[in-house]
């Protein structure tokens, strides 16, 4: 297999519009990278930078040690798959699954071997006589992967291949790629929207914005140690929760929401020392929000009122939308006592697992 590495990698189209700014990581041989962000962050045309099917407008691109600026496509040993599966509708499994194969000139029994080695780890061996409108989504996702495998690339590339799937399928099929994965021991990078997919499938991820790297960094870091707020509140599902404080010295420390206040431990006071009389942003994550009643496995605490305004059961758990009067929060507690709209409860922050922020910068303190 290959490494990839990006180097200053820029993109701008018509009138100076700047897709991917200055682009710079790696990956390394067999590892499963992946890039995600929002809608318009520049993933997928870096993916299609990697793939030749984008021109590159500065830096440099190298795949296995070669950089391949100037290589066409189909001298660069890729192969990618794409959302919307194209598949050849008149054609069978078989034939779509071998098509690249012939058009390459390989014997005739090097295809059938490769077809039906696919097809046998994909669980397609009985549909191979099969055309697409026969298939369910799952199965056209899976003959655009086997199609991508029988060429035996030094790089697989992955464009949102999910996101025509329902949701249980999705499931399935990201187990599948990561299981294809460590079965070929290739290297792939991995565009997706969904931070969820990222998390479950990525060795690292690779966190873009406006079309600059905000982040590298394997899953758990980014959720335990964000960089920046923007991260903070991209990892994570139900989002981090923000609080912009004044913080105020008055004996103690202390953190003045505007209808919450709270006291900082000593512990955690250093990080504010320079910021007394001015704000900072706090993040506390859902599930570090706990209830009264729960506050005894909390060493480091702050207990703080709001108002309930949704509760949302997950069957184990339950979502709890409140309000303080100034800011929205969302916590994740236990199904035991669901409380009701309208009432006001008593929670307690668990400040062992805080976040504070630059309020100019977002960066963390």
């Amino acid at each position: 297999m290959a490494e990839v590495i990006l180097s200053k990698v820029s993109k701008v189209f018509d009138k100076n519009v700047v897709v991917v700014d200055q682009v710079n990581f790696d990956v390394r041989d067999q590892e499963f990278m992946v890039l995600v962000g929002p809608s318009g962050c520049g993933k997928s045309t870096t993916l299609r930078m990697i793939a030749g099917l984008e021109d590159i407008t500065e830096g440099e691109i190298s795949i296995d040690g070669r950089v391949v600026n100037d290589v066409p496509p189909k001298d660069r040993d890729i192969a990618m798959v794409f959302q919307n599966y194209a598949l050849y509708p008149h054609m069978t499994v078989y034939d779509n699954m071998a098509f690249g194969l012939k058009l390459r000139k390989y014997p005739k029994s090097e295809i059938e071997k490769r077809v039906t080695d696919a097809a046998e780890i994909l669980g397609l061996a009985h549909l191979l006589d099969r055309k697409p409108k026969a298939l369910s989504g799952g199965e056209r996702q899976r003959v655009a992967v086997g199609r991508a495998m029988v060429r035996d690339p030094k790089v697989f590339l992955f464009d949102e291949p999910l996101s025509n799937l329902d949701a249980k399928l999705r499931v399935q099929m990201r187990t599948e790629i990561s299981k294809l994965h460590n079965r070929l021991e290739s290297t792939m990078i991995y565009v997706t929207h969904d931070q969820v997919e990222a998390m479950t499938m990525g060795d690292r991820i690779v966190i873009l914005k406006d079309g600059r790297v905000r982040q590298i960094d394997s899953p758990l870091n980014l959720y335990n140690r964000p960089a920046n707020k923007f991260v903070a509140g991209f990892i994570g599902s139900p989002a981090m929760n923000f609080l912009t404080c004044r913080v105020i010295q008055n004996g103690g420390m202390i953190l003045d929401e505007g209808s919450i206040r709270f006291s900082v431990p000593e512990s955690l006071a250093d990080r504010l020392k320079n910021l007394i009389n001015g704000e900072v942003i706090f993040g506390i994550r859902p599930e570090n929000i706990w209830t009264l009643d729960n506050a005894d496995r909390v060493e480091l605490k702050a207990t703080v009122l709001a108002k309930v305004d949704v509760v949302e059961p997950m069957g184990s758990e339950i979502y709890v939308y409140l309000n303080t009067g100034q800011s929205n929060l969302i916590a994740r507690l236990e199904a035991r006592n669901l409380p009701k709209p309208g009432t006001s409860i008593d929670l307690v922050f668990d400040l062992s697992a805080v976040h504070f922020f630059d309020v100019a910068t977002h960066e963390v303190l």
